[in-house]
């Protein structure tokens, strides 16, 4: 029984994705998840290891209105787990996140604009201690579409949240381009971008891409201390279609700057007892994960 209701859910999600058409890219994932891993050291005097690793899980459902609007609803969760380790101790701790963004997208009627709006409410912490608004940020993302031609479109937008280092305001700018019917290049700076190439159509893509990902956790201690989390990135990756839907990814990278960095409340001074979230060297890291994804060029 519970085979052909599986079966319905992605014929309707199918449905909804294709009039949905992406956000920034020419495919949806309905449901994502994977695990990135690196290990580096600590900048200290006693030869600190670090292993930080971060699993993610991300769930789009697009409601379709009509054939101009349609309403977007997602689901962001992320577990970052960093463990210090040297001749006198080991200690490993979590962060927590999790991020509802809710909001319309409007095509108009010649097909040349269109326009994404989502309000985004989020929690993060360690969870260690009842969750309270110390706990809870709220953010936003706007963006317009303007498609030049089918192969060419140019993106311009804003992202805000209420992080707990301050307002954290970010201008987007992008371009789409179908340069062939091979080699794809999208996505938004300075978040993300990507330059893909199709080795074996509806099969096998590899590429370039680059990520900047800037995010705070807070810390359930009795003085609401926070984790600042800049990351940036630069990577190869592999996309390998099991099926026409199911797709196993890989991602290998170079982290630039990156250290997950206790501060103490309300400041951007770091909170040094916590040795785990110091400053770190730059290192390499793999991503591994799996999704079920509707893509727009697939026939």
């Amino acid at each position: 029984m519970g085979y052909p209701f599986f079966h319905k859910i992605v014929f309707v999600c199918t449905t909804l994705l294709l009039s949905f058409k992406g956000i920034s890219q020419p495919y949806v994932d309905i449901v994502n998840t994977s695990a990135q891993s690196l290990q580096s050291n600590y900048k200290d005097a006693i030869n600190s290891k670090n292993t930080t690793t971060n699993y993610f899980l991300n769930l789009t459902i697009p409601l379709v209105i009509d054939s101009q609007n349609t309403i977007i609803i997602r689901f962001y969760g992320e577990n970052l787990q960093s463990t210090i380790k040297n001749d006198f101790y080991t200690q490993t701790n979590n962060l927590y996140s999790t991020l509802l963004p809710i909001g319309l997208q409007h095509e108009t009627k010649n097909k040349k604009w269109k326009f994404l709006g989502l309000v985004m409410p989020k929690l993060s912490s360690d969870f260690k201690a009842k969750i309270s608004s110390y706990d809870l940020q709220v953010g936003g993302y706007g963006l317009a579409t303007y498609s030049v031609n089918k192969k060419l479109r140019i993106k311009a937008g804003l992202f805000y949240n209420k992080e707990f280092f301050g307002n954290f305001f970010v201008p987007l700018v992008g371009v789409d381009w179908d340069a062939t019917d091979r080699l794809k290049l999208y996505g938004v700076l300075p978040t993300m971008y990507r330059i893909e190439y199709a080795v074996v159509k509806q099969k096998l893509y590899v590429g370039l891409a680059f990520k900047s990902y800037t995010r705070s956790y807070r810390l359930s201690d009795a003085n609401h201390d926070y984790v600042k989390n800049a990351e940036l990135q630069v990577k190869a990756f592999v996309d390998v279609y099991i099926k026409k839907k199911f797709v196993l990814f890989a991602e290998f990278g170079r982290t630039i700057g990156y250290s997950p960095l206790a501060y103490l409340y309300q400041t951007k001074t770091e909170a040094r007892y916590i040795p785990v979230y110091s400053k770190i060297q730059d290192a390499f890291f793999f991503n591994v994960g799996l999704a079920l994804r509707i893509r727009n060029d697939f026939k």
